[in-house]
């Protein structure tokens, strides 16, 4: 079964100026091979006429690299589900999974037709234990980037519990307030009955940004995701129109510089499906 979860995005800039918010982002757990199959409630999450599903292809999809940097990244055949592309991205990190291994997508569903996830997680586990995961970050302009975390990013906190964490240079274009070599710093725990992933920026040795996406599992039924709507309308567009109005809050009124897209194009790596801003093509 997919889990729901009844969640809040918390965006804190903590440098030069403070900025933050904090809004209502509803999210499943849903497994990566039935992805398709999912449903929830008896109309309101993946019937024919639902106004919530997910398509297995708006996650991980294969597509070429543009100016690729380090491992080579392999998204599986033409044809591979979700659950493949998984796979044949960590396999080409030189750390496969077995067959036995249990994969794990964490993200908002397509919300009346519409599609976008700021940032998705996918973890995969063996035998019950954490194994590794895979965080992919979506900017506006529907380019992607997918980092992978490994054996390496495993860690314990004091109760024991495994995580996830990478810090790493985010050579991607998300914000116009950060520069690309800001690091990203990811830290991914197991869903169960509460969520908890955190994404900080660093810059210049200085945590300057830090958001999380946090919430509690409450039962998937049509009541509840009905209350979830009422929460969160038109939750696609909500979280779009978000962006778009802190970016604005932040460059007229606080001032913030701005950097412009295609500024930094030999910086920018590993991404997917690239504006012509970047490749020159404007076929």
């Amino acid at each position: 079964m997919p889990r729901l979860y009844d969640a809040e995005v918390m965006h804190a800039r903590l440098w030069p100026k403070r900025h933050d918010f904090t809004h209502a982002a509803f999210a499943c757990a849903v497994e990566a091979e039935k992805v398709n199959a999912t449903r929830g409630g008896r109309c309101m999450l993946g019937g024919k006429f639902s106004p919530y599903c997910f398509r297995d292809a708006d996650f991980l999809p294969a597509a070429e690299v543009f100016q690729p940097e380090g491992v080579t990244q392999d998204f599986g055949q033409p044809g591979d589900t979700l659950d493949g592309r998984f796979r044949a991205f960590v396999a080409a990190q030189g750390e496969p999974l077995p067959t036995r291994a249990e994969i794990t997508l964490i993200a908002m569903p397509r919300a009346f037709g519409k599609s976008y996830n700021p940032v998705v997680f996918m973890m995969a586990t063996v035998d019950g234990e954490l194994a590794c995961g895979i965080a992919e970050v979506h900017n506006t302009f529907g380019e992607r980037k997918a980092w992978f975390l490994g054996k390496a990013c495993l860690q314990r906190d004091h109760d024991g519990d495994t995580y996830l964490q990478l810090r790493t240079p985010k050579r991607f274009y998300v914000s116009p307030f950060s520069k690309l070599d800001t690091e990203f710093e990811f830290t991914l725990r197991l869903p169960d009955s509460k969520m908890a992933f955190t994404v900080d920026h660093h810059e210049d040795g200085r945590k300057t940004l830090t958001s999380a996406w946090t919430g509690k599992q409450v039962p998937l039924t049509d009541l509840r995701l009905l209350w979830l709507t009422i929460k969160s309308p038109l939750l696609i567009l909500k979280v779009i129109t978000l962006i778009h109005l802190h970016a604005a809050w932040l460059w007229l009124v606080k001032k913030l510089p701005f950097r412009r897209k295609g500024g930094d194009i030999p910086d920018q790596r590993n991404l997917r499906h690239p504006t012509p801003e970047l490749t020159g093509r404007h076929d």
